[in-house]
């Protein structure tokens, strides 16, 4: 899969706009109009919260155990699954992971795509989406 320019963008402006003030947003990776992942400022999840408070970049990977069986077992039978870390809001049916990403736009990019491909099976970037989103508040 060739890595969206429109990504690299999107976690350019999350990179400039929010590490500065460490503040909270959310990246919204959409696959033909729905929701599939997310990338947050690490801060955000208690897992992933760094010790010093420093920004960062992790995805959120969401499955409902039921209805999403083989994109389960493809991401817990990967490297994925290992460099991640399970989310404390996981249950028995749904299963949350917060994969840390580096704070390089392009090879987080690089990373997600491989995820994207292996995990989801999307082999194209034309249904690809990325909203990004102020979070107030959190």
């Amino acid at each position: 899969m060739n890595i969206p320019h429109e990504l690299i963008e999107t976690l350019d402006i999350a990179l400039g706009g929010y590490r500065k003030d460490n503040e909270s947003f959310v990246i919204s990776i959409l696959y033909k109009d729905e929701e599939i992942l997310q990338v947050i400022n690490q801060n955000m999840a208690e897992e992933t919260k760094s010790e010093t408070g420093e920004f960062g970049l992790v995805l959120s990977v969401c499955f409902d155990i039921a209805q999403e069986k083989e994109r389960y077992d493809r991401f817990t039978h990967s490297h994925f699954k290992f460099d991640s870390t399970l989310g404390l809001d996981s249950s028995e049916s749904i299963a949350s992971y917060l994969l840390p990403l580096c704070t390089n736009s392009e090879k987080s990019a690089k990373i997600i795509c491989k995820l994207l491909a292996k995990i989801f099976q999307i082999k194209s970037t034309q249904p690809l989406d990325f909203e990004m989103h102020e979070v107030e508040d959190f």
